[in-house]
């Protein structure tokens, strides 16, 4: 009988450790066989307070709102061109591909207002990085309504008078905090060089949470670590009842348990465990997405010969878009249109404005690929690219069942900002993301057809795995879990195709 690697697992109780954001790849972007380059003018990528002027071979790079700008960067046309792949350009725009994202810039007729030499942020002190910080937020923050944030003004008004050309960077950090720390968005971050980072996720439904309140509710254990190694172990030994003997394996990342698979029912369904969008590659010389290639082969060959598949993401901390892609491509049988995006802002007028819906879509794979029907455990645990990942197998031409509760809620990838302080930067959500048929699951989370707890805590009395269950009862198997339940309609159906009358 195996046991999971309870010290890795129990990092999970952290999830802010645990959260590795859809914005980077470890996958390096190739230069261009042959640079292309941008013409002279002013380039603005529309609700994310970026904009360039190209002068010749000279690229200036600002970061700006309505009120303020930083000159973040003097660069090259042959270095910008490193940093992403432009894919075309007319006279209007150009689009290019940055770490697995389509961008747009738009053409302007002059830098924004607020980036002009006398306007420009030339100071590293206190009060200019508030101010970057909260324009940044008025400008490009879509979601505080969502989010129940109803005080804004209140609260910027508050952080003004508690800053001052004196204010230090342990007084000013404690001011932002204080600003955003209820927001419960785990793509808005404040960093400060390599020792501080302060991400103000939302507890409810985490697993810290549900531990915490267990520990509280019982009295047989004195010490929380303890007790959280003893919920980790049932857990797993309910897990691993489920599972034919010898099917169990696991690979990638340093501890080879990145995912996980399995088969149960004497081979009738299989199981993969995907606990991570990213740091599969354990060779420096590998990257993370030729090893997660390499390794969903070897997933699907050892489970081709069952009937259908549970996909578990109920704990994924996220990662890299481009790894969610290469995994829900195994299962697409035409190219489809999975999301979009939109971001908002403002012209130099105070005009709102929005930047053109940009398309995302998904191509089978040309290896190993599997078509038998699906069903995917996921809920409050489940964030970022992995909530990508669902939406992706959303859209899918193919039987797929979601089991479980509302994901995490955080699909815009964090829009990076740097602060006038040394060192410090601030992240975040500025993308509206919609899924195949425009709904938007930005706060209230990716949702399923069948609902169903996705972590709880156990004792010696538990036995079952309340998700598993369902999804073994709604692919047909009920039989496996005492359950004498049809196969759900939405394994089969369209129900995933319905509008949500809570999404925005």
């Amino acid at each position: 009988m195996y046991f999971y690697n309870r010290n890795y697992l129990r990092l999970k109780v952290f999830m802010s450790a645990l959260i590795l954001f859809g914005c980077g790849n470890n996958d390096k972007v190739l230069p261009n066989p042959v640079p292309v380059k941008i013409p002279d003018g002013v380039w603005e990528q529309i609700g994310f307070g970026r904009a360039i002027n190209v002068t010749g071979d000279t690229i200036n790079m600002y970061d700006f709102t309505r009120q303020t700008c930083l000159l973040v960067s003097n660069t090259t046309q042959e270095e910008f061109a490193n940093s992403l792949t432009i894919d075309s350009i007319d006279a209007e725009d150009f689009v290019a591909t940055e770490d697995g994202a389509k961008l747009v810039y738009s053409v302007r007729d002059s830098i924004p207002a607020a980036c002009l030499d006398d306007r420009l942020i030339t100071d590293n002190g206190p009060v200019s990085t508030l101010e970057h910080t909260l324009h940044n937020f008025n400008d490009y923050y879509p979601f505080f309504e969502k989010r129940g944030i109803v005080d804004w003004e209140e609260r910027m008004e508050n952080a003004r008078s508690q800053v001052n050309s004196q204010t230090t960077n342990e007084e000013l950090l404690a001011t932002l905090i204080e600003l955003i720390g209820d927001l419960d968005d785990g793509h808005v971050s404040l960093t400060a060089g390599d020792d501080f980072e302060f991400i103000p996720l939302n507890p409810e439904g985490k697993i810290a949470d549900v531990l915490a309140q267990g520990f509280q509710n019982q009295s047989e254990t004195a010490d929380f670590n303890t007790y959280v190694d003893d919920q980790f172990e049932r857990m797993f030994e309910i897990l691993d009842s489920y599972f034919d003997s010898g099917s169990f394996a696991k690979a990638g990342g340093e501890r080879q348990d990145v995912i996980q698979w399995a088969t149960i029912g004497n081979g009738i369904a299989g199981y993969i465990e995907i606990n991570s969008m990213g740091g599969i590659s354990t060779n420096s010389a590998v990257s993370d997405l030729t090893a997660t290639e390499e390794l969903m082969d070897r997933v699907l060959t050892d489970l081709a010969h069952t009937e259908a598949l549970i996909i578990n993401v109920a704990v994924n901390g996220g990662g890299d878009l481009a790894i969610a892609d290469a995994i829900a491509s195994r299962f697409s049988t035409e190219t489809v249109t999975v999301s979009a995006y939109e971001a908002f802002g403002y012209d130099d007028s105070n005009t709102p404005q929005q930047s053109p819906r940009v398309q995302r879509e998904l191509a089978p794979t040309d290896r190993v690929s599997y078509s038998r029907p699906i069903a995917t455990i996921s809920g409050p645990n489940t964030y970022s690219a992995a909530e990508h990942f669902l939406l992706s197998m959303r859209a899918l031409k193919h039987p797929v069942c979601f089991i479980g509760e509302r994901s995490d809620g955080i699909l815009s990838a964090p829009l990076d900002k740097q602060l006038p302080v040394e060192g410090a930067r601030l992240g975040l959500s500025n993308m509206v993301i919609y899924d195949h048929t425009g709904q938007a699951f930005e706060v209230v989370g990716v949702p399923v057809d069948i609902e169903s707890t996705t972590f709880e805590v156990v004792d010696e009395n538990s036995d079952r795995n309340q998700a598993i269950d369902e999804a073994l009862t709604a692919l047909g198997f009920g039989h496996l879990v005492n359950r004498d339940t049809p196969a759900a309609d939405c394994a089969f159906k369209n129900a995933r195709m319905r509008f949500e009358t809570n999404a925005q």
